[in-house]
C-alpha cells in the first residue's frame, strides 16, 4: 500500500471556505490515523498549491492524484468540467484517480443541474453525493475518505487465507457476469434458468419446503452464495438490459432471484446513472419468507463457565462479553462482510459502542467458511463462538454437536429477528398494468405458497403502484402464507445517492 494518498480538490475558485474545511479535515484525519497506527498520510492539493497554470492542474489530476474530489454548488464551470472529463478519462484508462463527487442539494431542477447530472452519469462509474451545508459536506467527505483509507489498510494486511477468500468471491462474481454474457448470446429459450444468488439464511429457510428442498439441487437453476450487497446489482442489470421483451418466457438469459436477510432500499438497486433506464422497464418484487432469529453458537465446554448455562443473552451483555478482557482468548467467527446477518449484528450492537470488525477483534476474528468439523480449532478443543442465526450457521459444526445455540434478545427478553426476502424482477406488461415474470419463477412461487395461484395468472402479477421496489408488509404467520405480501408498497424513489434510512 502507498504510504501517502494524494488528493486534488476541484471546483469553483469561490468555494474557498469549502477547501479550508476539507484541508482542516485532512489534517485531523492524519492525526487519527497516526493514533491508530495506520501507515498512511493524506496530502490535499488544489489550485492554491499549483498556481494559475491550467496545464499543471490537468497533469496533476491525470498523473499524480489518487483521489479527485469535485464540489458543485449550483453549476459547473468550464474549467471544472474539463478537469472532470480528464479525471474520468484517466480513471477509465488506468483505474485512477478515484472520483468523489459532491453536489449541494437543490430545491428546483434547473437546466444547469440536469446538465451536471448528465455529465456525471455519462462519464464516470461513480455517482455524486448530496450535501446540505458545509458541516454536511465535511461529514460526508470524511466518511468517504475514511472508507477509502480503511479499505487500503485492510488490503495491505490481508493474510494469504483471506486473499484466497477474496479471490474466490471475485471469481464467483466474475462467473455470474460471464454466465449472463454467454447466455444472452447463445442461450436457448426453453427453459429459463433461475439464478439464485445471495445469503445462506434464505437458502436454508427454503429447505423446509418439501417441493423446493435444497436450492443447490433445484431443477433448472443455479445457486451461488455471495453477500447480499453483491447480489442486488444483478437484478438492476437484468431489468436494464431486458430490452422490451413482450414475453418473459422467451428471455435468452438467466433470471436472477436474490436471497437476502436485509430489507432493501431503492438506492441499493439504483443510482442517478441507471434510474431512468430501470423505471421505464420494470420494478423489483420483494417476497417476505419469514423471520430468522439472531443466534450465538458457543462451544459447549465453555458455555457454563461463560454464560452460566443460559439459553439467551441480551445485546448489552453480548457487547460486554465481546469487549471483556477475560474473554480475549475466545475465537470469533462471523458471516461475510455485506451479509444480512452481520449487518443485523452491527446494528444491534452499535448502541453499545461495539463494532464487529478485524480492527476490534484482531487475529481472533474469522469467517464461517474457515470453520468445519476438520478445522484445527475443533480438533484441539479451542474455545470459540459463532455470530450467526437460526438459519445461518456452520451447519456441519452444529450437527457434530460441538456447540450450543444461544438466542440474542433485547432488554425485554424479545428475540432479535431479521426478515428474510426473495427479490426478483417484474417486467412491465399490458401497458404497465401487470408485472411479467418467467414460467419458471411462477412455478417456484406456487411451490412457496400455493395461494399465489389465485393472483399470479399467465405469469402476470397485478401492478398496484409505481414504486421502484414493491416491498411486502411482513405477515404475522411464520412463513409467507398471505397473497398480500407481494403488494404493500415501499416509499417512493428519492434522488439521494447516499443510503436512505
Amino acid at each position: 500500500m502507498k504510504s501517502s494518498i494524494t488528493i486534488f480538490v476541484s471546483g469553483s475558485k469561490k468555494l474557498k471556505e469549502h477547501r479550508l474545511r476539507l484541508k482542516a479535515l485532512v489534517n485531523n484525519l492524519n492525526g487519527e490515523y497516526r493514533l491508530k497506527g495506520y501507515p498512511v498520510t493524506l496530502n490535499m492539493f488544489s489550485y492554491v498549491n499549483l498556481g494559475d497554470n491550467q496545464a499543471d492542474y490537468d497533469d496533476f489530476i491525470m498523473n499524480k492524484s489518487d483521489i479527485v474530489i469535485f464540489i458543485v454548488e449550483d453549476q459547473m464551470g468550464d474549467k471544472t468540467r474539463e478537469e472532470y472529463l480528464l479525471a474520468s478519462q484517466a480513471q477509465k484508462k488506468k483505474g485512477s484517480p478515484k472520483i468523489l463527487s459532491f453536489m449541494r442539494e437543490f430545491q428546483t431542477r434547473t437546466p444547469e443541474i440536469e446538465e451536471v447530472e448528465k455529465l456525471f452519469s455519462e462519464n464516470s462509474n461513480s455517482y455524486y453525493v448530496d450535501y446540505s451545508n458545509l458541516e454536511d459536506l465535511e461529514a460526508k467527505v470524511k466518511e468517504r475518505l475514511t472508507q477509502e483509507v480503511e479499505e487500503r489498510v485492510a488490503g495491505s494486511n490481508v493474510s494469504p487465507k483471506k486473499k484466497m477468500r477474496a479471490l474466490k468471491a471475485w471469481a464467483a462474481v466474475s462467473l455470474l457476469a460471464i454466465l449472463f454474457l454467454l447466455f444472452r448470446l447463445f442461450g436457448n429459450t426453453d427453459p429459463v434458468t433461475l439464478l439464485f444468488i445471495g445469503g445462506g439464511s434464505a437458502v436454508n429457510c427454503l429447505e423446509k419446503y418439501e417441493d423446493i428442498g435444497n436450492l443447490y439441487h433445484y431443477d433448472n437453476s443455479i445457486c451461488i452464495s455471495v453477500p447480499t450487497k453483491t447480489s442486488w446489482p444483478i437484478i438492476t442489470s437484468e431489468v436494464i438490459h431486458h430490452h422490451g421483451v413482450k414475453n418473459a418466457r422467451n428471455a435468452k438469459l438467466f433470471y436472477p432471484v436474490c436471497l437476502s436477510a436485509m430489507s432493501a432500499e431503492e438506492s441499493d438497486f439504483l443510482n442517478m446513472s441507471n434510474h431512468d433506464q430501470f423505471v421505464s422497464k420494470g420494478s423489483v418484487l420483494a417476497l417476505f419468507l419469514g423471520e430468522d432469529v439472531l443466534t450465538l453458537y458457543i462451544k459447549k465446554t465453555i458455555h457454563n463457565a461463560i454464560l452460566d448455562g443460559k439459553d439467551s443473552i441480551t445485546t448489552h451483555d453480548l457487547a460486554t462479553f465481546l469487549q471483556d478482557s477475560t474473554t480475549q482468548y475466545i475465537r470469533i467467527f462471523t458471516t461475510e462482510e455485506g451479509s444480512g446477518t452481520l449487518t443485523y449484528y452491527q446494528k444491534s450492537l452499535a448502541p453499545f459502542n461495539m463494532t464487529i470488525s478485524k480492527e476490534a477483534f484482531g487475529e481472533r476474528a474469522d469467517k464461517f467458511t474457515d470453520l468445519t468439523p476438520k478445522s484445527k480449532i475443533i480438533s484441539d478443543e479451542s474455545p470459540y463462538i459463532m455470530l450467526g442465526s437460526t438459519y445461518y450457521v456452520a451447519k456441519e459444526v452444529v450437527e457434530e454437536g460441538d456447540c450450543r445455540p444461544i438466542r440474542i434478545v433485547d432488554e425485554n427478553g424479545s428475540a432479535i429477528k431479521k426478515s428474510i426476502y426473495l427479490y426478483f424482477a417484474g417486467y412491465y406488461s399490458d401497458n404497465g398494468t401487470y408485472f411479467l415474470i418467467p414460467d419458471e419463477m411462477t412455478e417456484f412461487l406456487y411451490k412457496v405458497n400455493p395461494e399465489f395461484r389465485t393472483i399470479i395468472k399467465n405469469n402476470r402479477i397485478p401492478r398496484k403502484n409505481e414504486r421502484v421496489i414493491v416491498t411486502p408488509d411482513p405477515p404475522h404467520a411464520a412463513l409467507c402464507r398471505y397473497p398480500r405480501c407481494l403488494y404493500a408498497a415501499s416509499r417512493p424513489y428519492r434522488r439521494k445517492c447516499s443510503s436512505q434510512t
